[in-house]
């Protein structure tokens, strides 16, 4: 199993919110996988997609309407092959920090560069507040 490169992964998370950050769909499309077999869950809901035809649509409807905020990643970590990578990481928003996002990238290596083949977003029910049971 080869080193991991911390901060290829870390490169690669800016990347892709950067794609937010401009708008730039086409920029976006290229952080997947070529056959668009991908599997998307989002902490947002109606937002789950397991074709990227499906997923960029539903992306683009958000960069006409929606609020983007820069986001923070703290504790990644990641898990690699010579192929493969999970990148595991919480994601908090500028303007809503709390509770943050649990997020899991699946990424293969598509020649030289790194493809998303799968994200997980989830809200941390650590950070949820409300009544404990137990």
């Amino acid at each position: 199993m080869p080193p991991t490169n911390l901060e290829e992964f870390e490169q690669f998370l800016q990347r892709y919110n950067q794609c937010f950050c401009d708008r730039n769909l086409a920029a976006l499309r290229n952080l997947y996988v070529d056959d668009g077999k991908i599997t998307y869950f989002d902490n947002h809901a109606g937002c789950d997609s397991t074709d990227l035809d499906h997923h960029l649509q539903q992306i683009h409807q958000f960069f006409l309407t929606g609020t983007i905020v820069e986001l923070s990643i703290e504790g990644m970590h990641v898990f690699q092959t010579q192929d493969a990578a999970c990148v595991i990481a919480k994601v908090r928003y500028s303007n809503q920090p709390q509770p943050g996002v649990r997020s899991t990238f699946f990424l293969e290596r598509d020649q030289q560069d790194w493809k998303i083949r799968h994200i997980h977003f989830s809200t941390d029910p650590n950070e949820l507040d409300g009544p404990e049971t137990v």
